[in-house]
């Protein structure tokens, strides 16, 4: 009985018998493997595939006769360790040497003077303010057209303002007002254009204005606070608020911060709606070098980074709220 061989030619892998190489009936790959960015495939050809088992199975692309020589491992190189071993030259590291550790920095009081940031008006709200000023001076000409005079003992809606309108001279009178908004923060009263805090409300409502205009007779639209959607995001460098109130109305939207506070009033929708908030920072920001963006559709606060680092938080967590998570 003829004895039956393994063939150990790649790709091949089959019993034969000798009588089996009178003919070249062996189909195998002469080359050797290649595995290059999750590609497989023999040098000796230029099939590749992603597959292993697909890999072992490709076809052979060179006939021959079968090999029952099993191929020899290649030789593992020891590594020669030489008796000599050269001294190795070790830095000594003096005191000079040691880079100091910087200490945290210390967080500002948040009673710091607030300023007002660079604000810019985006093209897609100007567009729609543009649409919004046409539809108001055609409803202000045909609502005067119908109201006729103002009533005399008419009190003027500007705020701050305690006048009345006595005739036709009252227009001449000059007014001082508030044109920004109340604020009530931590039993703190005050107004967002200027920054004269006081605890007692009498004395609150009892502040002079600190801007110069004319009387405004008409009662103001009442504006409602609604809940608006507020995202955040940062860079190394910068903390971005998005505040998705539309078709804010510059004239009267703050945006005032110090290093560790920001506060914001913004009145949007045409001026029928409002949103307030005074967001207390995790860490200091420069408020020189801060900006806000007023778009269609949303109001972009950029505030810089004292520090470059990570914010884990966008606000500094309540006491309580610290303590809860050590616990």
């Amino acid at each position: 009985m003829e004895e039956i061989y393994r063939c150990y030619n790649k790709g091949c892998g089959q019993d034969f018998k000798l009588s089996d190489n009178s003919e070249k009936a062996c189909t195998y790959h002469p080359g050797g493997p290649i595995f290059h960015d999750a590609l497989k495939g023999w040098s000796c050809c230029k099939k590749r595939v992603s597959d292993f088992t697909e890999f072992l199975n490709l076809k052979g692309c060179t006939t021959g006769w079968h090999s029952n020589v099993k191929p020899q491992q290649p030789e593992k190189q020891e590594k020669k360790v030489s008796s000599k071993q050269e001294p190795q030259f070790q830095l000594e590291i003096t005191p000079e040497h040691r880079k100091p550790v910087s200490k945290p920095m210390e967080r500002p009081p948040e009673d710091e003077e607030m300023v007002d940031l660079k604000t810019t008006v985006g093209a897609s709200l100007k567009t729609q303010l543009e649409k919004l000023n046409l539809n108001a001076t055609t409803l202000s000409s045909s609502e005067n057209a119908s109201d006729g005079s103002v009533a005399i003992g008419t009190c003027c809606y500007n705020n701050g303002c305690k006048a009345r309108y006595e005739g036709p001279q009252s227009n001449e009178e000059v007014c001082i007002y508030h044109p920004g908004t109340p604020v009530f923060h931590e039993g703190m009263k005050y107004w967002s254009c200027c920054q004269r805090k006081t605890s007692d409300f009498d004395a609150f409502l009892n502040q002079e204005g600190c801007e110069t205009g004319k009387h405004n007779w008409q009662k103001p639209k009442v504006t409602e606070e609604k809940k608006v959607r507020v995202d955040w995001h940062q860079t190394s460098s910068i903390v971005c608020i998005s505040i998705f109130a539309k078709v804010a109305m510059p004239e009267q939207t703050t945006v005032r911060a110090n290093q560790v506070k920001c506060e914001v009033c913004i009145m949007y929708e045409g001026g029928d709606s409002s949103y307030t908030k005074t967001f207390t920072l995790r860490q200091a920001i420069n408020p020189s070098m801060s900006h806000v963006k007023l778009l269609g559709t949303k109001v972009e606060i950029n505030l810089k980074k004292a520090e470059a680092f990570s914010w884990p938080t966008l606000e500094l967590p309540e006491p309580s709220e610290e303590l809860d998570k050590q616990a």
